[in-house]
């Protein structure tokens, strides 16, 4: 079960974009990807917290990335957004 919402999303140039429910976790050092499951995970403040599981088109596309763009609405209505690194687990 993911520790929040998120959902994932494939941008016309390949990039991939998980957008959160809390923009703590936009701050992750890393997202960790294990390719036989499809779950999804950010590292944060050593850490790991379950973004659930993505669907096959963006696995397919973790495995062509070493980044990810990670976002989130702020309380304030703007928008954080920042990369974080890929790394995939098998």
């Amino acid at each position: 079960m993911p520790d929040i919402h998120s959902s994932f999303t494939l941008q016309d140039n390949g990039a991939i974009r998980i957008t959160l429910d809390d923009p703590t976790f936009v701050r992750a050092e890393t997202v960790l990807v294990d390719m036989e499951s499809g779950e999804v995970h950010a590292l944060l403040q050593q850490k790991l917290h379950s973004l659930g599981a993505a669907p096959a088109n963006i696995m397919r596309a973790f495995s062509e990335n070493s980044d990810v763009m990670l976002s989130a609405t702020r309380i304030d209505g703007s928008s954080l957004v920042l990369r974080s690194h890929v790394v995939i687990w098998h």
